[in-house]
């Protein structure tokens, strides 16, 4: 960690800094230059700069990567649009969050594609990424490639696509495309025909409170799935990401499959960790999601997995509504999803705080795996060379979770009223400060759209 301070001036030196590192916190500074990380130091082996922050021995940790968030914008920017999905990002502590495509119109084409950037170049104050709806020709996948996603997204139990993704011999050849692009197919795992039966059922019945959603979302639907998913893959092995695991069961069959070789990683959400069914019976729709809550017996079983290291990621699958649609009386009308930008963090931190998790794991979950696995170069670790995106979060500081301070234009959480020990009160964007004690102090327009195939 010693470097020449003969050099000339830095841009920036931040100071009276801790960072993680394999042997545990250690006093450190960062010096910046051009967006990039200079070098880590001791503060007085850092070189001159022309401006230097002191940073009163708070912890620094790489700028945080949500692989799935839900910005909507758009036709849908009534929910959230790609100033305050951003906002709430940064608020959260994420430098950089991947959007994904089911918005209005879906993100499906190039030209599609090329609308929604549009709109984020103008509204962004952090890096975005995008995912991609199947399209139905391999021009018009090799065309949003070109684009620049990082991905595309399969919804097995509502496909959004002109695809009969039922079939199997169909599943295959988009897993063959995606493996020849080299690319990334994440995967909304629950098998459409158990849950169309169960909804079918239930809709017939006279029950229209939120527990029924639950019922038409059993575990088996997504162990079915998983199970479908990886057979398909078999003398593929294409690139394969499992969205919000919810049950250990399939938890333990995608684990089982990396072992075995295959290149497939998986994410689950602070709120299937931390919450259980029960909370749905408590504030009723706007606890209603997609994988549901589960029972108390699941969330352990994932949260044992995610101890061992088999969870690669922590996504917050942030999906905002009005508060309006998630207060309708008849479940049916309820649509599924709450922010969790702004709330996954404090909320890990807070585990870190009672033992029950270490430091080194949220890193790993939250910035190294999300960058090494969509292959977000210079991100994610806190080395000369990569990009000065960096979060600074006070260890110490208690909250309780309050839902008007959101930036979401989503005000509502599950987690609402719940204390937290720690959040993020710093964010540098390649080196300048973007979020300061709960303020966006950037302008729209001053993030960055990620160009991952360039």
């Amino acid at each position: 960690m010693l470097m020449d301070r003969e050099r000339t001036l830095v841009d920036l030196a931040l100071v009276n800094a801790k960072i993680h590192t394999t042997q545990g916190l250690v006093k450190a500074g960062i010096a910046i230059d051009d967006g990039k990380i200079w070098g880590v130091a001791r503060d007085d082996r850092l070189p001159k700069a022309s401006q230097t922050v002191d940073l009163h021995g708070n912890l620094v940790l790489p700028g945080l990567i949500d692989v799935h968030t839900h910005l909507r914008g758009l036709r849908l920017a009534y929910k959230e649009d790609f100033y305050s999905g951003t906002c709430a990002a940064l608020a959260g502590g994420f430098t950089t969050v991947l959007d994904m495509p089911n918005t209005l119109p879906l993100t499906n084409s190039a030209p599609r594609l090329r609308e929604k950037m549009a709109l984020v170049q103008h509204e962004c104050v952090a890096n975005v990424g995008f995912f991609a709806c199947l399209p139905t020709t391999t021009e018009a996948f090799h065309a949003l490639k070109d684009g620049g996603v990082v991905g595309f997204k399969v919804f097995l139990h509502h496909p959004l696509t002109a695809l009969d993704v039922d079939d199997d011999a169909v599943l295959r050849r988009v897993l063959t495309v995606v493996k020849d692009l080299d690319l990334l197919l994440a995967i909304h795992a629950e098998d459409r025909g158990i849950l169309d039966g169960l909804e079918a059922k239930f809709r017939a019945e006279t029950d229209t409170s939120p527990r029924v959603h639950s019922k038409t979302h059993p575990p088996r639907a997504e162990t079915r799935a998983v199970q479908r998913v990886l057979g398909l893959i078999h003398g593929i092995n294409p690139r394969l990401h499992f969205c919000h695991i919810s049950t250990g069961q399939a938890s333990a069959l995608i684990a089982r499959a990396k072992m075995g070789g295959l290149r497939v990683t998986y994410e689950v959400t602070p709120h299937h960790l931390l919450l259980s069914a029960a909370r749905l019976n408590m504030v009723q729709g706007l606890a209603l999601v997609d994988p549901p809550l589960r029972s108390d017996r699941a969330k352990r079983g994932l949260w044992r997995d995610f101890l061992t290291g088999r969870v690669d990621i922590v996504a917050s699958d942030h999906a905002p509504h009005s508060l309006q649609e998630k207060c309708r009386a008849n479940v049916w009308d309820v649509p599924s999803g709450f922010p969790g930008l702004e709330t996954t963090l404090p909320l890990l931190l807070t585990q870190v705080h009672k033992g029950r998790l270490s430091l080194g794991r949220v890193i790993d979950v939250l910035a190294r795996n999300p960058a090494r696995i969509f292959r977000l170069n210079r991100k994610g670790a806190i080395a000369k060379g990569f990009d000065a995106d960096l979060t600074v979060v006070d260890l110490a500081e208690e909250s309780v979770i309050d839902v008007s301070t959101f930036h979401s234009k989503a005000k509502y959480s599950p987690f609402e009223g719940q204390k937290v020990v720690g959040r993020p009160i710093q964010v540098f964007l390649g080196g300048q400060l973007v979020m300061n004690d709960g303020e966006i102090v950037s302008k729209p327009g001053s993030g960055h759209i990620l160009q991952p195939h360039a």
